[in-house]
C-alpha cells in the first residue's frame, strides 16, 4: 500500500462516486483529507464519518468550483486548516446533459466548460501556492477526452480533452517547483454519473463489449489516484492513466 502518512489532500467533488472512493482510499493510506461538495452536504458528511470511523482525519466544505470568489475564500480556509496541500485531486465536473450540436446553446456550452475546465484551472491556481516540493496534482479527464465521447457528449469530450492538455502544460510549468501533474481518464465507471447520463441498455452493451466484460467501479480509479499521489513514480510527469478495462488502448 502507498504510504501517504502526514500528507494533506484536497479532493473536489468528494461526496460521491469516484471522489468519495478516492477520499477514502487516500485516508486509508494515511493522508488527511479535505473534500468539497456542491450541494450534497449529508453525503459529504457521511464520507467524513466513514473516514473518521476508520481512524482517519477528514473534513468537508461546500464549494462552487466555478466561482472565483468562493475559491479564493476556500484557499484561505485551506491555508488555515491544513497549512499546505500535498495532493490535489481535481475531480469535480459533469456532462450536464447529452445534447446534439443543434441543441447546444452558448449557455450550455459555457456551463460544461466551466464545470470541467474553468474549475480545474481556478482550483489549481488557488491551491498550487500552498503546495510544497513533492506536491502532486491529479486531474480528472475521461475516455471521452481521448475518443470524442458518445452521442450528445461532444462538448463534454472537448472539455476533458482540454484537461489532458492542461495536464501536459502544467507538467512543464510546475516541474521546476518539484510538483508533478497527472491525469486519470476513466472509461465507463458504475457511478451516479452514468446512471444519470446513460441508459441501462447502453451500459449493458458497453459492459458486454468491453474486453474485461464489465464496467469499472469507483475504487478502480481511486487506486490509480493513490498510486500517482505516492513517491513510487517520482520521475513520472504529465502521464494520463487510462482506466477502461482494455476497451481503448492509447
Amino acid at each position: 500500500m502507498t504510504d501517504l502518512t502526514g500528507k494533506k489532500a484536497v479532493v473536489t467533488g468528494g461526496s460521491r462516486g469516484i471522489g468519495e472512493a478516492t477520499a477514502i482510499a487516500l485516508s486509508k493510506c494515511g493522508a488527511e483529507v479535505l473534500l468539497t461538495y456542491r450541494s450534497r452536504k449529508e453525503q459529504a458528511e457521511s464520507v467524513v464519518g466513514t473516514i473518521e470511523a476508520g481512524g482517519g482525519k477528514a473534513q468537508a466544505r461546500a464549494l462552487d468550483v466555478t466561482d472565483p470568489m468562493a475559491i479564493k475564500g476556500f484557499s484561505d480556509e485551506v491555508r488555515q486548516t491544513l497549512g499546505r496541500v500535498d495532493i490535489l485531486f481535481n475531480n469535480a465536473g459533469d456532462l450536464v446533459k447529452r445534447r446534439s450540436i443543434e441543441e447546444q446553446t452558448p449557455e450550455y456550452i459555457r456551463e460544461v466548460l466551466d464545470l470541467n475546465v474553468l474549475s480545474t484551472i481556478l482550483v489549481t491556481q488557488a491551491l498550487v501556492p500552498l503546495m510544497p516540493k513533492g506536491g502532486v496534482i491529479v486531474n480528472m479527464s475521461s475516455a471521452a477526452g481521448r475518443d470524442g465521447g458518445g452521442l450528445g457528449a461532444s462538448v463534454y469530450a472537448a472539455s476533458k480533452g482540454a484537461v489532458l492538455a492542461l495536464t501536459r502544460g502544467w507538467t512543464k510549468e510546475f516541474a521546476p517547483r518539484g510538483i508533478r501533474v497527472f491525469a486519470v481518464a476513466p472509461g465507463v465507471i458504475d457511478t451516479d454519473f452514468h446512471k444519470r447520463h446513460s441508459s441501462p441498455e447502453l451500459l449493458k452493451t458497453i459492459a458486454k463489449n468491453a474486453p474485461a466484460g464489465k464496467c469499472g467501479v469507483p475504487d478502480d480509479v481511486a487506486r490509480a489516484v493513490v498510486y500517482l499521489a505516492g513517491e513510487g513514480n517520482g520521475f513520472m510527469g504529465g502521464v494520463t492513466i487510462d482506466i477502461n478495462g482494455g476497451q481503448f488502448c492509447y
